[in-house]
């Protein structure tokens, strides 16, 4: 075991960084780093290239995000909002949505999920 998920037995605080952090590739050109995972949420920060796409899907996970760089397109809810830089959201559990990045650049995101996302640190790697 490492010794994040020691101190996590422990009760102890868990560090670690965008790059070292624990991943997983759910469609291409999409990449999901679990940057810190708890009891009750999962902090996740999410790079979406140019053309990818997050098809619509749903989760018993409630989700908020914002938007650090790139630009794309969030539909939820019967809406659809377009994200620049600042942009922050809520999907409510079970809600259908989707985001496409609009941008030549990544789009770059951090979410919050809670439940935590237990099937997202299975897969990762």
């Amino acid at each position: 075991m490492g010794s994040n998920t020691i101190d996590a037995i422990k009760g102890l605080m868990e560090d670690t960084s965008w790059d070292k952090a624990p991943s997983l590739e759910p469609v291409p050109g999409v990449k999901i780093s679990i940057i810190g995972n708890g009891h009750n949420a999962s902090l996740c920060y999410i790079v979406i290239q140019p053309g990818a796409v997050v098809d619509w899907h749903s989760h018993p996970h409630e989700q908020m995000g914002t938007l650090v760089s790139g630009k794309g397109e969030l539909s939820s809810g019967g809406r659809t909002v377009k994200a620049t830089p600042g942009a922050a959201w809520r999907v409510p559990p079970n809600e259908e949505h989707k985001f496409v990045t609009t941008g030549e650049e990544p789009a770059v995101i951090i979410e919050a999920f809670s439940p935590p996302r237990v099937d997202y640190v299975l897969a990762a790697k």
